[in-house]
Formats: structure tokens, C-alpha cells, sequence
């Protein structure tokens, strides 16, 4: 499960499927996210008072006597004469003259949080901090005993406020003076900042660092503005953003990718006019390249940034990327499993939309800022907004009743549970899951699409592992005019041993391949290789006629992926090229080769068939291959098998891991002999720490 736990402890990252079924298939990749205690530290305050609107300055007053050491900012010492400042302002070397007040000037934004600092130097001296309306009354102060304070205030309207900073009877001072405040847009921060997307505050922009060709792109509000699809070669760095426009007729999609050197961690936001995340990509470093995907966008002027995060005890970090950015037609949505962004979960009308704010649990969100107070965070599933809920966390099923029938309490990490919502119908599940009885519930595993219900195919997750799904819409990226439509087994090109094709493929892609092994090929070995260049991981998966694995090749850091499958059997063979992940989205061309070795016929008396992997336990020495066993679901306990679709529903699993060395058969889980005695000859055999099998002895 991608979504484990918040990385770095500030931020959600997009691996399990949400219902957590014991089938071990990945739909969908998930992350918790954590809530963030936001409340004020303000030692007294009046919430009835507010800042006043375009309230006009007092009257002007003679400025206080000098005392030798003032800063460039006196005189100030009056309200009438308070320096200007703005979100953003930060001096560490502002001076106080005995018995004296400083006064600043700072407007506000409705709704934006600001937190003014105070630090006096040395820390023991007595300052103490306030902020006022433009009458004089008090909004909120900060008095302890030493020199350290802090105030935090919302403003209710736009306006002005007095920052006032009191020295103690005849002391004299130097200190420094902070004021952050919270934003969406870099709009509503100061000229030299920008809005910090981790923290949600305002932050200095600076350095010289993270200059390229498309400065200056620093501010969400000044995007570049490129032609899609887009292909941009950056460089970046902590103090600097980078953003790009992206205008999005209705129903809109976008997917973009950035790759960087191993090690860095870029992170992607997409942002609407109002400066609201609709989709973002926040994975820590071991996620390169960095992807995002947005859908069914209502019309409208969005903008995409990259950031790079860098650690607190980390500086002077410089990094290139590579950004690509494509961009397709409006399909809109149907169903909110339709909605890839996290900040658009809902599909109403056609298109994606916000979370409705205040949200109660087991409801619809985008961010824990979404969700009413009867809920804990916001859980965002994987890909789609189906399972994008307003949640708790629990310690069992009976802390879910809240979320309604069908709720149950699971694990996201080694030491987090929470409650996950029962399900109306089907569109509130994954492809892969079926509603039934409120709980969503895997579809159920597959070799063809004859396994599966009317309407479901057999579908290959994440892991390469295949399940009973419902029909994901054609691929618009890796297509092949020679050999397209070939993304089912149905469909499969056909490939004679000897044979070499080059083809194309993408993540969205799959590329199905046909091969015939004649009646005298029997015993032989197939060999078949796909090549790709670096920066590109595709797997390689090999099956018989009936859809049994007989093969696979899924090395991460390869640039070649080669399969052989030794004593095979004269008969069909299908061939599925996967792209698991790459670094461009532009589409990666590979080869493809079979080729049919001589090897070794198989015997009943040699055992080769019982040392193969995947296991195919039976052996036609009239040909000379191995073929798996077709038990059908009807070999009982104890019966020999080779893969668990062989047994009867009362086995838990088919034991085919010993490589001869112990008969394969349908056996169950144990924790004592007793509960062998189903499987006359076994004994309860300990696999691991946690799991043991009814097995026959060693031979």
C-alpha cells in the first residue's frame, strides 16, 4: 500500500486497494493524512474586535526623543507615526528606546490567518506584544515575562491593525520581529514571498538559485505560458517555484510527469483560479519521476507548479528536471471513481468538483479542511475519488458504527487503523471490487475473461497478478498502427518464433502477443526477450492457452527483460508486454523476440515437470513438454495440484513451492496437528513465524 504515512511528517504521498481483501491485489495507492493542530497561541484576545476597514490614520504627532540607538524605522514610537510592514516582514535587529512603545502598521486579508513574532535580545528582557485596531482597542497581546512572544489573529475584513511592541519600565533593547501569514496564492502574501504549499503560510521568495529559461515563473500568479503538450528542461531550488499555465476547456484531463536526479524529491500542484489545490504529487524521493494526473476540470485557467522539497538540515540544494505535461480532450465524468484529483472527488453534472465543505464522516473530501468535526481527517484512496471519505482513526469494527452499515476498521500502516465506509453500489469500489452487502469486496481472481461475470474482463493489477474487473477504457497513448488493437489476450498479435517486432507502449498500454509452438517443438525451450532503453521499467509476463503463468520477467533496472520457459508443450502461447513505470510520458518504442531453443524433453520418471516455476506438474512424453494441471476447482484435499484454481473451495491454498521435493497438493492452514487430520500422511508444518501448512514429511 503506496499511502502508508505521511513522509517527512508534513505532507500525504499516490500502495494497496482500499477494501485491504485478502487476495493481495493492488488497485488503488493510498496515504493518511495526518491532522494539523492550527489553534492560536495568543495569550488574551477579543474576538469581537476587529481590524477597521480603510480606517483613516490618527492624527500626526511629535516624534519621540531620540536615545541613541534607534533603527532606521524610528521614529515610530507613536501610532500616529507606526512603520509600515506587510505579511512577509522579518527584521532581527529593530531597537526599543526605555519606556517607549514601537508601533507598526499591517493590513490584513479576510479569512487569512497572521502570526506576528517577537524575539528580544538577550531573550530574558521583558518585551511584550499587542495588536490593536486602528482606534487603539485591543485585538490581541502577548505579556509573558520574558522576551519571546506570539500573536495569532484571523481577520474577519480586510483592513489595517496596529502592531504595538512595549518595552518594561527603563529597559533598552534590540529585537527581532516576525509577521506570517497564511494563503493559497502567492497574491496574498508580500511582493518578495511567496506562499510556502507545505506550510500554507507566506515564505520569503530569494536567492539567485533555480535560474532557467522560463524566469521569471517564480509566482503562481505569473506562469509561463507554453504551447501543450509541453517538454521543459528546468532547474530549481528551495526558495524558487516554477509555474506553468494550464487553460482547460470543459472536462478537461491533464497528466504530468517530472523527472530529476535520484535523490531529489520535486513535488507537482495543480491550482484553480482561487488558488485551491485540485491535484497534487507529493511522494518523497524514492518516487522519481514524480506523476500527477488530473480530470473532467470544469472550464477554467489552472496553473502548474514544481517545488522542491529540501529538508530542514539541508541547504544550498540546486536541482534539473525534466517536465512534461499533456493535455486531452473533455470526457468529463460519470461516476466519482471517474475524478483523479484529490481536490475535485465529486462528479456532478459531467465534471468534477469540490467536496462539499463540512463534510460528515464516511462523506466525500478533498483535505481534512473539508471534513465537519466529528471527523478526524480526510483519507485519500488512490486514483479516483470514490474512496476519498471523512474518516477517524479506530482500534476495531466497533469504533466505525458512526460511518454506517458495511464500516469497518483497517490498517494503512504498521501503526495507524481507520474506518472505511460501506458501499451503496458498485461505483463506490474500485474496477477491481464488487458491492456486496455494503462491503466492497474483490471481484475475484482470473487466468481468462471466461473466469470472470458478464460484463467483467480479466485485468491485470499493479503486482501483475490478475482479477475479474470491470472494462478500463481503451488506451490513447502506445499505439502501434501495425499492430493495435492488440491490449487484450483476444486481440494478440501474432508472433512466430524467429520472429522480431517493434512496437510502442506507455503506462496506460498493454501489448499482447501471439505464439504458436508446433507439434514438433515440443521439450523445447522458449525464449522471449523485450529491449527499451534506460529510464524504463517493462515486465514481461508469459501464459499458456488457458491462461495459466508459465514465465515472467519484472527486473526494475533492466533494460532488457528475457523469459525462458523450458520443456514447453506444443500449443498456444500469449505474450503480455507491461510498462510498469517510466520516465518520459512520451511513448517508449521497445523490441520484442521469440525464439524456440532446443532442450530437454520431459519424463515422468526424470521429474523436470515437478522442477519448473511457475509449476506445470504434468508431463506429455509423447511430446516431450510440461503442461499445468487443469484440476478445474475439483481436486479434494490431499489431491495433487499445481496451482490453488486445481482444489476443492475447503483448501486454503495449493502447496507448489518445493520444487518436487514434497508432493504438491490441495492443503489448509494449521496451528496444531490436529487440525491435519482432514489430510491423512500430513503434519502441521511451520512456514514461517505466523503461518503453518498441513504437509506430508519430507521425501
Amino acid at each position: 500500500m503506496r499511502r502508508a504515512g505521511q513522509r517527512h511528517g508534513r505532507r500525504a504521498g499516490w500502495a494497496m486497494m482500499t477494501a485491504l481483501a485478502a487476495f493481495g491485489c493492488v488497485d488503488d495507492q493510498e496515504t493518511p493524512v495526518q491532522p494539523v493542530d492550527m489553534a492560536p497561541t495568543v495569550d488574551s484576545a477579543r474576538p469581537d474586535v476587529q481590524p477597521t476597514p480603510d480606517a483613516a490614520p490618527p492624527p500626526d504627532a511629535a516624534p519621540a526623543p531620540s536615545c541613541g540607538n534607534e533603527d532606521d524605522l524610528w521614529p515610530n514610537q507613536e501610532a500616529a507615526a507606526a512603520s509600515p510592514i506587510e505579511v512577509g516582514f522579518t527584521r532581527a535587529d529593530l531597537f526599543i528606546c526605555p519606556e517607549t512603545d514601537d508601533f507598526f502598521r499591517l493590513p490584513l486579508v479576510a479569512g487569512r490567518a497572521v502570526t506576528v513574532t517577537l524575539v528580544a535580545d538577550p531573550p530574558r528582557t521583558d518585551l511584550d506584544l499587542a495588536l490593536l485596531d486602528l482606534d487603539g482597542a485591543l485585538i490581541a497581546e502577548s505579556t509573558g515575562e520574558a522576551g519571546e512572544e506570539q500573536v495569532d489573529h484571523v481577520a474577519e475584513a480586510d483592513g489595517e491593525v496596529l502592531v504595538r511592541v512595549s518595552g518594561y519600565l527603563d529597559q533598552a533593547a534590540f529585537y527581532g520581529l516576525t509577521v506570517s501569514g497564511t494563503c493559497r496564492l502567492d497574491a496574498q502574501c508580500g511582493p518578495a514571498q511567496i506562499c510556502d504549499r507545505y506550510a500554507g503560510r507566506c515564505a520569503p521568495l530569494g536567492g539567485d538559485c533555480g535560474a532557467d529559461d522560463y524566469e521569471p515563473n517564480d509566482r503562481d500568479d505569473a506562469p509561463s505560458a507554453l504551447p501543450l503538450p509541453l517538454s521543459v528542461d528546468g532547474v530549481i531550488c528551495e526558495q524558487d517555484r516554477d509555474w506553468f499555465a494550464l487553460p482547460a476547456e470543459e472536462g478537461a484531463a491533464f497528466e504530468a510527469l517530472a523527472a530529476a536526479p535520484p535523490g531529489t524529491d520535486l513535488d507537482l500542484f495543480v491550482i484553480d483560479a482561487a488558488g485551491e489545490v485540485v491535484a497534487s504529487a507529493t511522494n518523497d524521493s524514492d518516487t522519481n519521476p514524480e506523476r500527477l494526473i488530473v480530470s473532467g476540470l470544469p472550464a477554467g485557467d489552472y496553473r502548474l507548479g514544481v517545488v522542491l522539497f529540501v529538508p530542514d538540515d539541508v541547504a544550498g540544494v540546486e536541482a534539473t528536471y525534466r517536465l512534461e505535461v499533456v493535455g486531452r480532450s473533455g470526457a468529463g465524468c460519470a461516476i466519482d471513481r471517474d475524478c483523479l484529483g484529490d481536490g475535485l472527488p465529486r462528479c456532478a453534472d459531467g465534471l468534477c468538483r469540490p467536496a462539499e465543505p463540512g463534510a460528515a464522516l464516511g462523506g466525500r473530501c478533498g483535505s481534512d479542511a473539508d471534513c465537519g468535526d466529528d471527523a478526524a481527517l480526510c483519507y485519500t484512496g488512490g486514483a479516483g475519488g470514490h474512496d476519498n471519505i471523512c474518516t477517524r482513526t479506530c482500534q476495531g469494527d466497533f469504533d466505525c458504527g458512526a460511518l454506517g452499515g458495511g464500516a469497518f476498521c483497517a490498517a494503512i500502516s504498521q501503526t495507524t487503523a481507520i474506518c472505511f465506509g460501506g458501499c451503496a453500489s458498485d461505483d463506490d469500489c474500485g474496477v477491481f471490487y464488487a458491492c456486496l452487502g455494503g462491503s466492497c469486496e474483490v471481484r475475484g481472481p482470473c487466468r481468462a475473461d471466461a473466469d470472470c461475470a458478464a460484463g467483467e474482463r480479466c485485468t491485470a493489477a499493479r503486482t501483475g497478478d490478475r482479477y475479474c474487473a470491470l472494462p478500463l477504457p481503451p488506451s490513447t497513448c502506445g499505439l502501434d498502427p501495425d499492430h493495435d488493437p492488440n491490449d487484450r489476450p483476444v486481440e494478440a498479435t501474432p508472433l512466430a518464433p524467429g520472429g522480431r517486432v517493434e512496437a510502442a507502449i506507455c503506462n496506460g498500454d498493454d501489448d499482447w502477443y501471439a505464439i504458436e509452438v508446433p507439434e514438433d517443438g515440443g521439450g523445447s525451450t522458449l525464449a522471449v526477450s523485450a529491449a527499451f532503453r534506460a529510464g524504463v521499467d517493462i515486465d514481461v509476463y508469459v501464459f499458456d492457452a488457458r491462461g495459466n503463468p508459465v514465465g515472467s520477467a519484472t527486473s526494475p533496472d533492466m533494460t532488457t527483460e528475457a523469459v525462458r520457459v523450458p520443456h514447453v508443450a506444443p500449443g498456444l502461447y500469449r505474450v503480455r508486454v507491461d510498462q510498469f513505470d517510466s520516465d518520459r510520458l512520451a511513448d517508449t518504442a521497445y523490441t520484442v523476440e521469440v525464439a524456440l531453443e532446443p532442450g530437454e524433453a520431459c519424463t515422468v520418471d526424470g521429474g523436470q515437470c515437478a522442477r519448473t516455476a511457475p509449476l506445470r506438474s504434468v508431463c506429455d512424453e509423447g511430446s516431450g513438454g510440461c503442461a499445468a494441471l487443469e484440476g478445474e476447482g475439483r481436486v479434494a484435499l490431499g489431491g495433487r495440484c499445481d496451482s490453488d484454481d486445481d482444489c476443492v473451495e475447503e483448501a486454503d491454498l495449493c502447496w507448489a513451492f518445493d520444487g518436487g521435493e514434497r508432493l504438491n497438493i490441495c492443503t489448509i492452514g494449521c496451528r496444531a496437528e490436529a487440525d491435519c487430520g482432514a489430510l491423512p500422511g500430513t503434519a502441521c508444518t511451520p512456514v514461517n513465524q505466523r503461518f503453518a501448512v498441513c504437509l506430508p514429511p519430507p521425501a
